[in-house]
């Protein structure tokens, strides 16, 4: 099987996969399962104290009530 180069001018009208392509799509496809797994992490973790208190600080300043953004 030849390969094709996976420059858009060289694959243009092909039809079929080429190794490059298939390979491409694994990869984009374990980038996406570890980026998930990396924000599932973050955004079940607890929110820190100093981050919390600093929210707390600008809501005071802005004169805004936080509950009504929920």
């Amino acid at each position: 099987m030849k390969l094709i180069p996976s420059n858009h001018a060289a694959s243009f009208g092909q039809t079929h996969t080429t190794a490059s392509s298939l390979a491409d799509a694994l990869l984009l496809a374990k980038l996406g399962h570890d980026l998930r797994a990396m924000y599932t992490d973050v955004s079940d973790a607890p929110v820190p104290r100093e981050l919390d208190a600093l929210v707390e600080q600008l809501h005071a300043v802005l004169g805004d009530d936080p509950e009504s953004r929920r």
